[in-house]
């Protein structure tokens, strides 16, 4: 059998929006070759689609040329990517269901417009997210500057920290202004905020338990961390309070229906 059509066959199959629900973090996440997010991604970075200055952009083009030309090799990418996974390119948009907010930032669809917008804005939960963000960043800036003081860098902890800071604020934006439209229609069975507001969960946990470790490392902290994890703690408090169903939420490829 060609080696061709025995990679075909090895590679994993993609799982239908799994993007949606994730934290980003694709470096550290197993399931990459099944995000087709991830892969075209990979894909469009290696052949520099996104860099108007290549070679292949005339210097001398509009704008508006070479936005076409970004166009033109996206298709193109994802023509490659079905055909290697032996599959059509409507089968791809079939099975991610794919519409206008794919691979759209995690708050481009939302207009500062309207009445949900000051609905989400003044919400408790997006404030506690908010100021919880602004001191992090601050205590992460005057851990960065001093050693530690038992000479144990907690760095896997740090990076844990900072990589969830606007995470969190993104995706409970996001949640928040989908489940007040949802709320507002009377709309029933659409539950996509509870996947989002499941991942802001999963980041508080994993912050809470990387500011501990942190915490026994610097000692001169320890009462500004302390104010931290109680703010993470109240943030989490809420966010169950307002979402009670979000921890049941599926993911798609990270949790599984158990019947």
């Amino acid at each position: 059998m060609a080696k061709k059509k025995l990679k075909k066959q090895d590679e994993p199959g993609f799982i239908p929006g799994i993007y949606n629900y994730c934290d980003r973090w694709c470096e550290k996440c197993r399931l990459q070759l099944q995000c087709v997010s991830f892969v075209m991604g990979k894909k469009i970075e290696e052949r520099g689609v996104f860099n108007l200055e290549c070679n292949e952009v005339k210097e001398n083009d509009s704008l508006w040329e070479r936005l076409k030309s970004i166009f033109e090799s996206t298709c193109e990418v994802l023509q490659e990517v079905a055909e290697e996974r032996g599959m059509k390119v409507e089968d791809v948009y079939a099975l991610e269901q794919i519409d206008r907010g794919f691979f759209e930032e995690e708050m481009g669809h939302v207009l500062k417009e309207g009445k949900m917008y000051p609905m989400v804005e003044n919400s408790d939960i997006l404030k506690i997210c908010q100021v919880y963000e602004h001191w992090a960043d601050r205590c992460l800036e005057k851990i960065l500057k001093f050693p530690s003081e038992k000479g144990v860098s907690p760095g896997e902890d740090i990076e844990i920290v900072s990589w969830y800071l606007d995470l969190m604020q993104a995706k409970m934006r996001r949640a928040l202004h989908t489940y007040y439209v949802q709320e507002e229609a009377e709309m029933c069975g659409a539950d996509d905020y509870n996947g989002w507001v499941k991942v802001v969960l999963i980041s508080i946990e994993r912050s809470d338990i990387s500011w501990k470790n942190i915490q026994k490392s610097y000692a001169e902290y320890a009462t500004e961390i302390g104010h931290l994890r109680a703010m993470l703690g109240q943030l989490k408090t809420d966010i169950e309070r307002q979402f009670p169903y979000a921890r049941k939420f599926l993911r798609p490829g990270f949790e599984k229906c158990v019947n």
